[in-house]
């Protein structure tokens, strides 16, 4: 029981948690939140209230507690009665996951050179494939590390699929929506289409949609190197915000442009570097010094810029902050595109993958459905 009591005031409802704490809810709030069968449609879960026509100055005649603590019901001036359920209040004060947050920051883990994972993340082929449990603990590593190896995968482009689609359908972009990764390619001017070392970065900071998971199954490997490098960019956002302050604000504030431009095609978007929830909780780090556009800022902000974005380089490419990962036939790797940054050692010989992007809304929404469905 999270809510011990409630008090109507003219002001709003003063609400009693069960650590003693008060919060108080203003009655315009209350109308517009109410969760009743009128104030909700019970089918579509869309809301029912007309919020613009509420009254600024509403207030209520009385409220009370349910005796099982679930319901709070208000009555108004006008015989109307509605409820809210304590859940929600809970939710929206913070007390309890409300219904878009897939866990608790403190469920996660963070990694730099000082707390690496002793057992990498991973799941098998199998295992995915074979039940919703799988699928939902193959989400929940991606959820607390950022990251998970899918071992024993087929190493076939018909499998590759079967195994993203276990999450939702893959997001279509300008490369397609299943795709080829490997120097052969020749149809995009892209540094990924190289034997060449890629410094770890997050893709499509040209998109204002950026990927939410990207994966890799490897098809085939007959050469040295080219080992995928991960780089925890929350844990580096964390740092700097623990170390520089003030660098943090400043890659939280200023927005980056990036582009991508080839034969019919030129994408642009910008953001921060951190982005930010409403929570003031960080949501996004985009960094690709590849696709950075030209852009220029007032002369000491420019020069705190590069101060700030020269910090996070400095992360980002301490190989002491690195997880390398040699995949091979059998081995498929899945990374969260708005929290891990990713790269490649330079490599010799063959190295061909097979891989895909996933919407962060659709992959939430396959997370969020399996915690609901299993944990009744």
């Amino acid at each position: 029981m999270l809510i011990k009591n409630v008090t109507a005031t003219a002001t709003g409802l003063i609400v009693l948690w069960a650590d003693q704490s008060t919060m108080t809810f203003s009655w315009f709030w209350l109308m517009d939140h109410s969760n009743d069968p009128q104030s909700v449609n019970s089918q579509t879960l869309q809301r029912n209230v007309d919020t613009f026509s509420i009254p600024l100055d509403i207030a209520a005649d009385s409220a009370q507690l349910d005796a099982a603590a679930t319901l709070v019901q208000i009555n108004w001036p006008n015989q109307q009665i509605t409820t809210i359920s304590c859940l929600r209040l809970c939710q929206v004060a913070g007390k309890t996951l409300d219904d878009e947050q897939l866990s608790e920051t403190g469920s996660k883990t963070f990694w730099l050179a000082d707390n690496m994972p002793e057992t990498l993340p991973s799941i098998s082929y199998h295992e995915v494939m074979q039940s919703e449990q799988g699928v939902l603990n193959w989400l929940e590593n991606i959820d607390t590390y950022g990251f998970s190896i899918v071992t024993q995968t087929v190493a076939t482009e018909q499998a590759t699929i079967a195994l993203a689609e276990r999450i939702a359908a893959a997001q279509t972009t300008i490369f397609g929506t299943y795709w080829p990764l490997s120097s052969e390619v020749k149809h995009h001017d892209d540094s990924a289409y190289t034997t060449d070392f890629l410094a770890p970065h997050t893709d499509a900071c040209y998109y204002y949609n950026a990927a939410g998971l990207q994966m890799f199954n490897c098809m085939e490997f007959d050469g040295s190197g080219g080992e995928s490098v991960l780089v925890d960019g929350f844990a580096i956002a964390r740092r700097i915000q623990a170390e520089r302050p003030d660098l943090y604000e400043i890659l939280s504030r200023v927005a980056v442009p990036g582009h991508y431009k080839e034969t019919a095609v030129h994408l642009a978007a910008e953001r921060p570097t951190f982005r930010l929830d409403r929570r003031g909780e960080l949501e996004q780090v985009s960094f690709n010094n590849y696709d950075r556009s030209p852009f220029i800022l007032e002369a000491g902000e420019q020069s705190q810029f590069y101060q700030a974005y020269a910090e996070f380089n400095r992360h980002s490419m301490n190989q002491d902050n690195w997880i390398k990962i040699a995949l091979r036939p059998g081995t498929a790797l899945i990374f969260n595109n708005w929290r891990c940054l990713h790269g490649r050692m330079g490599y010799s010989g063959k190295r061909n993958f097979f891989g895909c992007y996933h919407d962060r809304a659709d992959y939430q929404s396959r997370m969020r459905t399996l915690q609901q469905t299993l944990s009744l």
